[in-house]
C-alpha cells in the first residue's frame, strides 16, 4: 500500500479513476456509494493531486469519435542520439507520449491529430526524426483501453491492476460535425475540473450553459462512446507500478481476434491492440502491462502468452519517459507546427 494510505483511500482512488458520476453533486453521490461523506471525498481527492499521485482530473474523450486519428510510432535511434531526437519531438503538440524502450527500436511515441491533418503530422514527425527512419504502426482494432490502477494489496501479493471496460472496435474517425458550443465543452473539460461540490455547475457557468443541459450532453456523449469518463488520470510509478512493459506477438490473422480478447481479459493489461504489421517490426498484437517489479512483469507476460496460446514475441520495457500528456482536442489554432 502507498505510505499513508488505507483501504478507504485505495478504494476511493480506484473509484475516481473509474469515473465520476455525471450528477449535479457527483462527489456526494460517490461518497454515498463508498460509505463516506462528501467533505471527505473532496478533501482526499485534493490530497491525491497535491501528493502528485495523479496528473489530471478531467474528461477522457475518445479521439476517433471527435474526428482525430492516432498512431504509435517508433524510431531505431542509437543510444547516443536518443535524447537529441526525443528533444526534437517533445515540442510537437500532437505527440502525447514519448519513451525510450529496451531493445530496438529504442524510441517510441504516440501521435494524435485531426484526421484531415494527420498525414501532415506524420510527415512532420518523420522530418524531426531524420535521418532515422520512422516506423508507423496504426491501430487496426482495439481490444482494451484504459489505465485504471488498483493499489490495494492482498496478503503477500503485489498491487492488482483493474482496467476499464474491455471493448473491441475498429471504428474509423467520426464524421460527426461538432458545433462550436460542443467544441467549447471539450476544450474546457479536457483541462482540470475544479474540486468543488458542484463541478459541472461551475463548468456550465464558464460555458454560459445551464448545468442540466451540460449534464444531458455529457450523458449522451458517454452513451455514444464520445466521452469515456470524467476521472482522475494516475501516474503509474507513483502508485507503485514501477514496470511498464509493451508486449508484442506475431499472430496469424485467423487467430488474432481470439488471442486479443484473451490477452485483453487479463487484469494486468491496460491496453491491447491489433496494429499494422510492418516487416521492420513484425508484430501485430500489442499489449501494455503494468507491474510492481520486473519478475512480476515477466511472470505476467509468460502467463498471458500461455493462456492465449502464443509463442515468441517480446517485451519492451520503458527505460526513460520523455513526455507524457493527454491529447488536446479542438485546439488547432494553437497546435500548428512549423512546416
Amino acid at each position: 500500500m502507498i505510505p499513508g494510505f488505507d483501504m478507504r483511500d485505495a478504494g476511493l482512488l480506484l473509484a475516481l479513476q473509474r469515473g465520476l458520476p455525471l450528477d449535479p453533486r457527483p462527489f456526494a453521490r460517490l461518497a454515498q456509494e463508498l460509505g463516506l461523506t462528501e467533505a471527505v471525498v473532496l478533501e482526499r481527492t485534493a490530497s491525491f493531486m497535491r501528493d502528485g499521485l495523479v496528473r489530471r482530473f478531467g474528461a477522457v474523450f475518445d479521439a476517433r469519435s471527435l474526428g482525430y486519428d492516432s498512431t504509435l510510432c517508433a524510431v531505431d535511434v542509437p543510444e547516443a542520439d536518443v535524447e537529441h531526437v526525443a528533444a526534437q519531438l517533445h515540442p510537437h503538440p500532437g505527440i502525447t507520449h514519448c519513451y525510450q524502450r529496451s531493445g530496438a527500436p529504442a524510441l517510441w511515441f504516440t501521435m494524435t491529430a485531426a484526421a484531415a491533418e494527420f498525414a501532415r503530422a506524420i510527415a512532420t514527425a518523420a522530418r524531426l526524426t531524420a535521418p532515422y527512419e520512422l516506423l508507423n504502426l496504426p491501430t487496426r482494432r482495439t481490444f482494451k483501453i484504459g489505465v485504471i490502477l488498483d493499489v490495494r494489496r492482498s496478503a503477500g501479493s503485489g498491487p492488482a491492476v483493474a482496467t476499464g471496460t474491455s471493448r473491441m472496435t475498429d471504428r474509423r474517425a467520426s464524421e460527426r460535425v461538432y458545433s462550436e458550443q460542443d467544441r467549447a465543452v471539450v476544450r474546457l473539460l479536457q483541462e482540470d475540473l475544479p474540486l468543488v461540490a458542484e463541478p459541472f455547475a461551475e463548468a456550465a457557468g464558464a460555458l454560459q450553459r445551464a448545468p442540466g443541459e451540460l449534464l444531458a450532453t455529457l450523458n449522451e456523449w458517454q452513451q455514444q462512446g464520445i466521452l469515456r469518463r470524467v476521472a482522475l488520470v494516475p501516474y503509474h510509478r507513483e502508485l507503485g507500478f514501477a514496470v511498464n512493459g509493451m508486449c508484442v506477438w506475431k499472430v496469424d490473422p485467423q487467430r488474432l481476434e481470439a488471442a486479443g480478447r484473451r490477452i485483453a481479459a487479463a487484469p494486468e493489461v491496460t491496453h491491447c491492440y491489433e496494429r499494422a504489421l510492418d516487416p521492420r517490426f513484425p508484430f501485430n498484437l500489442f499489449a501494455m502491462l503494468h507491474a510492481e517489479s520486473l519478475p512480476v512483469a515477466e511472470a505476467a507476460r509468460a502467463r498471458l502468452a500461455t493462456a492465449a496460446g502464443l509463442s515468441g514475441g517480446r517485451m519492451l520495457l520503458s527505460i526513460r519517459e520523455f513526455k507524457k500528456t493527454s491529447p488536446r482536442f479542438f485546439m488547432e489554432e494553437t497546435l500548428k507546427t512549423e512546416t
